[in-house]
């Protein structure tokens, strides 16, 4: 199978009538109006101008995904926000994570990366997606600023992750059941449970707890933010890393990296655009609007299929080419990750994460291949459950 052909299995897995729309949307052109779903938005220079206006165009309100975050998480959950309210909130957290911060969390956990770097320099097989979910567990406590319990660090960081992939999917597309909230709010209390003793007490600066702390707000209150940042933070990784590493081996192109180190970069911002590890979000219309030539009524669901945004060929010349040494189009500006008040904080530490990981594979200067792979059924974020990899015998 083709690079192509895996990362194609990987959305059927996840989405396969979503992706399905997706595909016919490509065809349909920039936008189209789908009867009962909404506006769909395939352009990416209109959604980011979409994105950027959340006073007319708002997260929150029927047919949005703030409804199930807010019924799993509260009311104070970022993602279920706009206005001053959110701006304010974002400011005041706006110290968590800068990229300067990023770099020293992912520093502070390099010895986990240097494991992994040993395990393969010894020819032992590795699953990237088991490791990836212990570290970036792990670093969703620092980021957070409460320790796991103590001697079982490895676990719990496994753990946290468990739930949140368990959770994932209430908070897509589709509204969820009853049933379905009812299990998700009770892995949200699981989760919160990890969190809840740790945050009457003193946390370090800067850390999440210390920025909610601050604030005065009380561990009701701040449980949304923390919980989202626990969410969001290890599933996007979770997802890109192995999908990226996949799409490395699958195309040919790892060799490459061995060859030139410094085009990891380039190559991550490659694989970001090209896996898109969120496929998409919806705004609702606050107000009659016209957008795109359509003229929308107040109440009216406009979905952003970000994964297309990242394919539009006015930015991406031959879009559907996997090619690390592109030159990410300027006015792309990572739009997989949101743009404007509601751009994903945690985009630094992604990119930061993935950089480590790739420096330290292609440090070895071997050819990487993959044993197995499995790809996750269901999953809100395209992705593997697992994927082993091992060096092979050439040395570069």
């Amino acid at each position: 199978m083709t690079a192509l052909s895996h990362e194609t299995a990987l959305n059927l897995a996840a989405h396969p009538l979503m992706w399905g729309a997706a595909q016919l949307a490509r065809r349909a052109g920039p936008l189209w109006r789908v009867p009962g779903l909404g506006l769909i938005v395939s352009d990416a220079t209109l959604a980011r101008d979409i994105l950027q206006r959340d006073d007319e165009f708002t997260k929150t309100g029927p047919g949005s995904f703030a409804r199930a975050l807010t019924a799993v998480l509260g009311p104070i959950a970022l993602g279920n926000m706009d206005g001053a309210e959110h701006r304010q909130l974002r400011a005041a957290i706006a110290d968590v994570l800068t990229p300067a911060r990023a770099d020293m969390l992912v520093r502070c956990r390099a010895a986990a990366v240097q494991m992994l770097q040993n395990e393969l320099a010894r020819g032992e097989p590795v699953d990237l997606v088991r490791f990836v979910r212990g570290w970036s567990g792990r670093i969703a406590f620092d980021v957070v600023g409460i320790a796991p319990p103590v001697g079982r660090e490895e676990a719990s960081s496994h753990d946290i992750v468990r739930l949140s992939e368990r959770m994932a999917p209430v908070l897509g597309f589709r509204e969820p059941s009853t049933c379905r909230i009812r299990y998700a709010r009770a892995d949200a209390e699981r989760l919160a449970a990890y969190f809840r003793d740790g945050y009457r007490r003193p946390a370090p600066s800067p850390s999440l707890v210390d920025s909610l702390q601050t604030l005065g707000l009380t561990w009701e209150q701040a449980l949304g933010v923390v919980l989202i940042f626990v969410i969001g933070g290890t599933l996007t990784i979770t997802a890109a890393l192995p999908r990226i590493v996949a799409l490395l081996v699958d195309s040919g192109l790892f060799t490459r990296l061995i060859e030139d180190p410094t085009g990891i970069a380039r190559a991550i911002d490659e694989g970001l655009r090209y896996t898109a590890p969120l496929p998409g979000t919806v705004r609702i219309v606050r107000r009659a609007a016209i957008v795109g030539g359509y003229r929308l009524a107040a109440g009216s669901r406009i979905v952003i299929l970000t994964r297309n945004l990242a394919r539009d060929p006015q930015l991406f010349p031959d879009p559907d080419r996997f090619d690390i040494g592109r030159v990410q189009n300027p006015r792309a500006r990572h739009l997989w990750f949101g743009a404007g008040p509601h751009f994903c904080p945690g985009f630094s530490l992604a990119e930061r994460e993935l950089e480590a990981v790739l420096e330290a594979i292609v440090t070895e200067k071997r050819d990487l291949r993959i044993v197995k792979r499995r790809v996750a059924i269901g999953a809100l974020l395209p992705s593997y459950s697992q994927l082993v990899v091992r060096f092979s015998d050439r040395s570069a």
